[in-house]
């Protein structure tokens, strides 16, 4: 057995029921069992649950065995201290985190039948459910596709209007968060969000038209001065960021919420962070002109820009490393402009009863190509290949709330296979 069969269990909710005893006694009751993390540090992010009537969001380690937890040194890793929940196979000892304090443990309990179709499924390629009768069904499911991708919007709305209600309806204040979010892609999406929270676009605004002042900013609240080596440009900017931290008030955040493990250097936070400054520095306000561009390639114009010369030849503090330029690629501001640009512009068509920018936002989806990743890789492999952003994140869409959760049943395209069936026999 291993950990990704325990880790799948987890991820579906196809354990026995959602209420456990723990092994120290406390009821716990599963609310969400989080987003899985396919990158270092624990197993699953945003996890909820209930243990003894008190609810709890944070991470889920999973393993086979509880000693599992020492042996791979969680114990001695900060990135570790915000799990709320150890789930195993065999509890055979008490784990505590960094700081001392015990994790709850509960042991994953599932019916025998389950390990022995996973080992058999495991061997076979991924597909859709409904794989084999997709070629007859082409035209209902282009058709589906526009619903699909419209659908997704208006989930992606939901979570930019509940972060507009956060900055009191500030667009701008909105616009930056929403940007941050997507600027490093996924691996560090929630240290870059949090970032943005502390740190309000508003003050960064202030010292606009200096770069140095930026980055000692961002990088300083991000804690990415911290725990580094120094040269004479990363003493300045510790010492700006010292003055800056107590005009402002400013809090810090803790260096290990970042990741650096498995990303390719170009990608790492410290270099992202200091592009981020660089984008500022060039645009300031940017929302005006993002909302007043007719054409994908003028949005990608926007998003060209590139870190200042320090780190050019520098991808963490101190460390100095061949000489390159260093900005977003086409990929990035793909992501960018595919579930930063586009939603946000059709979110603020629909609050300001103006269809016109939630057309424009349907028109840059369909013009921008599609993405290429693993969901619409198993597509492509059954037949159905995306030709734009917008049909590419229509296949997401129906992956994500239809596939992965085995919502066949409420799936349109579910219903036409059973329906051919139906005709054949």
């Amino acid at each position: 057995m291993s950990e990704d069969f325990l880790q799948y269990i987890w991820a579906n909710f196809l354990f026995k029921c959602k209420d456990f005893t723990a092994v120290s006694g406390e009821q716990v009751e599963i609310l969400e069992p989080g987003r899985l993390n396919q990158d270092a540090g624990p197993d699953f992010f945003n996890a909820r649950v209930r243990i003894n009537q008190t609810e709890w969001a944070g991470n889920v380690e999973i393993h086979l065995n509880n000693s599992d937890w020492y042996r791979h040194g969680h114990h001695e890793d900060a990135a570790y201290d915000n799990v709320i929940l150890s789930v195993v196979r065999n509890a055979d000892r008490i784990i505590y985190n960094s700081q001392g304090r015990r994790i709850t443990t509960i042991v994953l309990d599932y019916a025998d039948q389950l390990y022995v179709e996973y080992q058999y499924l495991s061997g076979i390629q991924p597909r859709t459910g409904c794989h084999c009768g997709l070629k007859e069904l082409q035209p209902t499911f282009q058709l589906f596709l526009q619903t699909l991708a419209i659908e997704r919007l208006e989930r992606k709305c939901r979570d930019i209007r509940m972060m507009l209600k956060q900055t009191c309806q500030d667009w701008e204040e909105c616009f930056y968060r929403l940007i941050c979010r997507y600027w490093a892609g996924h691996v560090n999406s929630e240290p870059f969000y949090q970032l943005a929270v502390l740190l309000p676009y508003r003050i960064l605004l202030r010292y606009a038209d200096r770069q140095e002042a930026l980055e000692a900013l961002l990088l300083g609240c991000a804690g990415l001065l911290e725990q580094e080596r120094e040269d004479e440009y990363i003493v300045f900017l510790k010492q700006e960021f010292s003055y800056l931290k107590r005009k402002h008030n400013l809090v810090v955040m803790r260096p290990e919420q970042w990741k650096f493990m498995r990303i390719r250097p170009d990608a790492f936070p410290t270099l992202r962070v200091a592009l981020l400054a660089s984008f500022i520095r060039k645009f300031g306000t940017l929302l005006s002109r993002i909302l007043e561009a007719k054409q994908v390639t003028d949005i990608e114009q926007y998003f060209n820009t590139y870190t200042s010369e320090y780190w050019e030849n520098h991808y963490r503090p101190g460390i100095q490393v061949v000489s390159k330029k260093h900005g977003l690629g086409k990929q990035m501001k793909k992501v960018l402009i595919t579930n930063a640009v586009v939603p946000f512009m059709f979110l603020y068509g629909q609050e300001r009863g103006e269809e016109l920018y939630q057309e424009k936002a349907l028109a840059l989806l369909e013009k921008c190509k599609p993405e290429d990743n693993r969901i619409i890789r198993t597509w492509k492999s059954s037949g159905i290949i995306a030709d734009s952003a917008l049909q590419s994140q229509a296949l997401i869409q129906l992956t994500k709330e239809y596939c992965e959760q085995h919502r066949c049943l409420q799936c349109r395209i579910g219903l036409e296979v059973l329906k051919s069936y139906l005709m054949v026999h």
